[in-house]
């Protein structure tokens, strides 16, 4: 019986310690989250592209690329955010809606190509005072990170600061 009792506790003591280790889809996480910093973009942890406000839980991941000194004049003209789905107002591209504020007409252009550019997996791509941002939900490889940053890159050199 004593045998039996020492089986057991050495067989949930097992089970703690196995629990502190990263499941698969964590380590995956890091290594896409370690990726995209090594190429310039911060990855948070923030509410839904359509509920991004205070106060919100935390269920999407959006890569932001930070304005540079090039382009760090950045006013409230350049707050948008372009959802991909039926919800908000009409874009320019199919299967994307604007919600609530639009980007300037002169933006389009390099949004357009930055679209073409990023994984179809992308769901939102934004623009706030801290940069350009895409919604993802790190189901892919690491070649759709550099996709995205690529992309958010496009949108960033063409953003005129005056």
């Amino acid at each position: 019986m004593s045998y039996f009792v020492i089986a057991v506790a050495v067989l949930v003591m097992i089970s703690v310690l196995t629990s502190f280790r990263p499941s698969t889809r964590q380590k995956q996480q890091m290594v896409l989250r370690r990726y995209a910093n090594e190429r310039g973009l911060h990855v948070e942890i923030v509410a839904d592209a359509v509920t991004d406000q205070k106060g919100s839980s935390p269920t999407a991941v959006r890569y932001l690329l930070p304005w540079t000194a090039k382009n760090i004049r950045h006013d409230d003209q350049r707050h948008w955010l372009l959802v991909r789905g039926q919800r908000g107002k009409l874009s320019p591209w199919e299967g994307w809606c604007w919600f609530q504020q639009e980007a300037p007409k002169d933006c389009h252009r390099s949004i357009s190509r930055a679209l073409d550019k990023m994984p179809s997996s992308v769901n939102a791509v934004c623009s706030n005072s801290f940069g350009l941002g895409a919604y993802w939900p790190e189901k892919g490889k690491v070649e759709e990170i550099d996709q995205i940053a690529e992309g958010l890159r496009i949108i960033s050199r063409n953003i005129k600061t005056d």
